[in-house]
């Protein structure tokens, strides 16, 4: 790893997860959450990759959006009390494996290979946010961090040492 990436990697995707807070602030919804984090690393530290990819990102998470609210409706688990209640039902457990499980099947069958959309489908199956407003978030924060995202990371995947 060049010095470089040392100071660069980290102000550019510390600049992304700003930019994304700071409109959620501005507008008063939680644009940000935990998997656009794992997103950011990959518009940034691997821009070659296909994952990282604006198709990969956006398909990607909205397949994991939509696995999750699945998993809630075939495991009846939308009235079951969330983990952070300090367990994990039944349901929500049932409901984990399942948005995990359409999750990986979605994405390979739409070629939108996106690891972190493990991690949005969880945050639905689990109870963290499971209204369809926190779906729209969700997907919101998801095209704001590609938008402001895709041109670092095309600019990255140009220097050789990427990847």
């Amino acid at each position: 790893m060049e010095r470089k990436d040392l100071a660069l990697a980290p102000v550019l995707e510390a600049a992304l997860i700003f930019v994304v807070a700071l409109a959620g602030w501005l507008v008063h919804k939680p644009l940000l959450f935990a998997s656009l984090g794992p997103t950011a690393y990959e518009q940034v530290e691997t821009p070659k990759r296909k994952s990282g990819r604006p198709y990969n990102v956006i398909v990607g998470h909205l397949i994991a959006v939509l696995a999750g609210f699945a998993a809630l409706w075939i495991c009846r688990a939308w009235s079951a009390p969330g983990v952070s209640s300090g367990t994990v039902p039944l349901p929500r457990a049932e409901a984990a494996a399942v948005s995990a499980f359409l999750t990986v099947l979605g994405t390979l069958v739409a070629r939108a290979s996106q690891p972190a959309a493990i991690s949005t489908t969880l945050l639905i199956s689990l109870g963290l946010l499971q209204t369809w407003q926190d779906g729209l978030i969700i997907m919101g924060g998801v095209v704001l961090l590609t938008i402001v995202g895709e041109p670092l990371r095309r600019w990255r995947a140009r220097d050789p040492m990427a990847d």
